[in-house]
């Protein structure tokens, strides 16, 4: 499959393009304990057993690789997206949404809807991705899901992971990677349709500010710093660490009373929010959004 901006996406099975696979995930982590990526021969085992392993390639070089399995639920079969990871200087170009889109492609082909994978909230540029490019929802928060782990971009702030439905065939889904369904600024989500911020930016939008005990609008927005990876190396794992309470508290709160998280948006000054809202999930699948029109 030749996917955007020349990036090409095909499943992998021989065994050195498994092994360059652990080491591109090592590499787009900046895992320095292998135990925290996976073996090649797991993804041996998965590529042929049930699972599904892709790599992307530019000018015939791996610069990104994903892997996942089928699971059999006791209300439905779901694959489970386990990991997508992209190497520095390729990332932001396009190489993960071919890997997602290739992946959606193999999935359907599969008869099954829908995809399960965790991301961690506090990521500004995930959650855009997962939740505003590819049209994935959450409903659910995991609080220190992995454990605590020692990479350069979860070291010392926990493991929080909200777990992402993707739901493939949704016209949600379809609009979304398409581009064909975004939301409004913050300022015009708060003042048109009467949302409200459930945790502010902070002064200079190094720290998070005040937080609303509760919400009473239909539409909820939760600020997100710009960059956690930088915060913790430029301010101080102290200002990291607020940051993670605040959103834990306030986002756990939020999913406790009904909200979905459906979306990112940024208000005038660019900083992030996650956009939640309180609709039935086959609502929010439909597309049947405010500001959808």
């Amino acid at each position: 499959m030749v996917g955007l901006a020349g990036v090409v996406v095909r499943r992998l099975v021989r065994p050195e393009e498994l092994e360059e696979a652990v080491e591109v995930h090592a590499r787009a982590w900046g895992s320095r304990d292998y135990r925290e990526v996976v073996a090649p021969h797991i993804l041996r085992a998965l590529s042929e057993h049930g699972g599904l392993v892709l790599g992307a390639f530019v000018e015939g070089k791996m610069v990104g690789a994903s892997y996942g399995w089928v699971v059999c639920g006791e209300r439905n079969r779901y694959f489970y997206s386990h990991a997508t990871g992209v190497e520095e200087g390729h990332k932001y170009k396009g190489v993960g949404f071919a890997l997602k889109l290739k992946q959606r492609e193999e999935v359907l082909a599969m008869g099954i809807r829908l995809v399960k994978w965790t991301f961690d909230p506090l990521q500004s540029l995930n959650t855009r991705f997962n939740l505003g490019k590819l049209g994935a929802v959450y409903r659910e928060y995991h609080v220190n899901y992995y454990g605590e782990m020692t990479d350069e971009i979860n070291r010392g702030l926990g493991s929080d992971r909200v777990k992402a439905e993707w739901w493939l065939d949704s016209r949600l889904v379809d609009l979304k990677v398409r581009g064909k369904l975004r939301p409004p600024p913050a300022e015009v989500l708060v003042r048109e349709y009467g949302g409200e911020i459930a945790l502010a930016h902070g002064g200079e939008g190094e720290k998070p500010g005040s937080a609303r005990v509760a919400v009473d609008s239909d539409i909820a927005l939760v600020a997100l710093p710009r960059d956690i990876v930088r915060v913790r190396r430029e301010v101080g794992i102290g200002a990291a660490a607020e940051w993670r309470r605040a959103t834990r508290t306030v986002i756990t709160r939020l999913l406790s009373r009904g909200f979905v998280g459906v979306d990112y948006t940024r208000d005038s000054v660019g900083r992030g929010y996650v956009v939640l809202v309180k609709r039935r999930l086959d609502d929010i699948l439909d597309a049947r959004l405010p500001w959808a029109g």
